[in-house]
């Protein structure tokens, strides 16, 4: 995606919000990564200092399905159709409040708030916290 025309970028930008429609369907009582195990998104990971983290099962499905890393350069896209084929590097992924998939595929660049964008890594920080308890 990141090495399309604007105007090719905005065509596929329809795309990934109705696959994101999708993923946050996916709605289970439990937080954290689809294997159980406990990965925190990059922008966050750089200010965590342990990993033990454990989550309480949540009450209701308040939690939706997130890439966690769904910028530009991980949405491969056929540039002749301007279809997605796929979307790749998923290790971020699993069950958080949907706040936590940042819209980074709207700009090329990192997951992670870049020059004058809102940094809301401390918001993520506060929530994993707040949730977890050590293992």
């Amino acid at each position: 995606m990141s090495t399309l025309t604007d105007e090719q970028r905005e065509i596929v930008k329809i795309e990934v919000r109705k696959h994101l429609t999708t993923l946050r369907g996916l709605r289970p009582c439990e937080i954290g990564g689809a294997s159980g195990l406990f990965i925190p998104l990059y922008r966050a990971s750089k200010k965590l200092y342990r990993f033990d983290w454990t989550f309480p099962r949540a009450q209701t499905a308040e939690y939706v399905f997130c890439h966690g890393d769904l910028a530009q350069q991980n949405i491969l896209v056929d540039p002749q159709t301007l279809k997605i084929t796929a979307i790749v590097d998923w290790e971020y992924a699993g069950f958080w409040p949907e706040y936590f998939e940042g819209m980074f595929f709207e700009r090329y660049g990192p997951s992670a708030a870049i020059g004058e964008e809102p940094d809301d890594s401390q918001k993520l920080l506060s929530f994993i916290k707040k949730e977890s308890n050590p293992s």
